[in-house]
């Protein structure tokens, strides 16, 4: 990424494998809103260019001479970092800090007001956990780490801002490991509101289509509905100025998740900006809310911490407690600059969640794992008695069509043309 809005495929020299580091090749890597906001301008790089990408699964080529003892050429790994980039590369090399093992930490001031460790909390994948599926151990791991430092009591009513992939993890984490109560979730996307009613939300409301009805539904509950927000949202624009009333500005969806909260209640801040952003003060002091978040700086929540959070982020995935298949609606292949460039572009429209970009080979197995899905005996299990892997969808940019396609009717796949590579 060149700058703002530029994306291209151009060639790097290779990374080295320090003693301390592992040498990485890439086999899954999903696009995130934060490599979003350095695309639309609303997170700004030090220094240009960049090479996004940090939910990310790798297969080990290379382990430098102090980490023989936990980690193997072959092993599969993924990770957990801050100021990250480097995965949309076919290599890169990463020090590791696994979670148990003793090492070393040494941190380096970002100048971007926190201190970032050398290192990034990492955890080697069992067979079973597709890399596609994987990738999303990352964001999951960043939404534990919330939600861990500041959890609802059990039974909370909760609010969910937003219905991305993040806020639909939350939403999933909040209902089954949480214990909350009832969650509601507001978003413009009606299709995404849907896979949140799905996976665990009880009510959705949608600000801009149904703006009086929200604000009816806080004056009935008298500002005291829940217990607790989750604002997983990023840059939102000002609202603009309600008819009539040229005087004030309307109240956007963070003045109405306020209302909701009663008083004393419990506002986390998950999404992150670079943009400044209202938060209305007086509905601060007023009703005493307390505004909570998870630090980056490695001084209050060291990376260690990081790597335990990681764990459990892997045992959710592969105990079936968190389920990233409806996180991962399209896949890519990362040799594709076109379909690369149209998952930026096309980020967040309609009930698409993420982007997987995958490796040639990675593309095929998961082309595999959708054939084997497709013939399951009934009851969703396969013909030797085990549940299937969720799959979803692939798709690509019109300017190179798509490797696979996923029938629409029966589950089966049809192969439109060779995979590159």
């Amino acid at each position: 990424m060149t700058s703002p809005g530029e994306i291209t495929r151009t060639l790097v020299p290779d990374p080295e494998c320090h003693e301390d580091e592992i040498l990485l090749q890439t086999e899954a890597v999903s696009i995130c809103s934060t490599d979003v906001s350095y695309f639309r301008g609303h997170l700004f790089a030090e220094d240009w260019p960049i090479i996004p990408g940090h939910e990310y699964v790798g297969r080990v080529v290379e382990v430098g001479k102090r980490l023989r003892d936990d980690v193997r050429p072959g092993d599969r790994v993924t990770y957990w970092g801050q100021t990250d980039f480097g995965g949309m590369a076919e290599y890169r090399a990463l020090r590791p800090l696994f979670p148990g093992r003793l090492g070393v930490e040494t941190a380096w001031y970002t100048g971007r007001n926190f201190y970032d460790a050398d290192q990034a909390a990492a955890v080697v994948l069992p067979p079973h956990v597709p890399s596609d599926l994987a990738s999303v151990i990352e964001p999951l791991t960043s939404v534990l780490r919330s939600l861990l430092l500041n959890p609802p009591k059990p039974g909370d009513t909760c609010v969910v801002l937003g219905c991305g992939p993040s806020a639909q993890l939350a939403v999933q984490v909040l209902h089954r490991h949480l214990g909350a109560g009832p969650i509601t979730v507001l978003d413009r996307n009606g299709e995404r509101m849907d896979v949140a009613l799905r996976h665990g939300a009880s009510h959705a409301f949608n600000p801009d289509t149904q703006a009086a009805e929200l604000e009816a539904f806080v004056r009935d509950h008298h500002d005291q509905y829940a217990d607790y927000v989750f604002d997983a949202l990023p840059h939102i624009s000002a609202p603009g100025r309600p008819a009539g009333r040229e005087d004030a500005p309307g109240k956007d969806i963070r003045e109405l998740a306020m209302g909701l909260l009663r008083p004393g209640g419990s506002y986390v801040i998950y999404g992150a900006t670079a943009v400044p952003q209202r938060l209305n003060t007086w509905m601060i002091l007023a009703k005493g809310l307390r505004l909570l978040s998870t630090p980056f700086d490695v001084r209050s929540f060291p990376m260690a911490r990081s790597a335990h959070v990681t764990a459990v982020a892997l045992r959710l995935v592969e105990s079936g407690l968190v389920d990233p298949a409806p996180l991962i609606t399209t896949r890519a292949c990362l040799d594709d600059e076109e379909a690369v460039r149209e998952a930026f572009t096309g980020y967040g429209r309609g009930a698409s969640m993420k982007t997987s970009l995958l490796a040639p080979s990675v593309l095929l197995d998961h082309v595999r794992r959708t054939a084997a899905a497709a013939t399951t005996a009934p009851g969703g299990t396969t013909p030797n008695g085990t549940a299937p892997i969720g799959v979803s969808p692939l798709r690509t940019s019109p300017a190179n069509a798509s490797p696979v396609g996923i029938a629409p009717a029966g589950g089966a796949f049809v192969e439109q043309a060779g995979i590159p590579g």
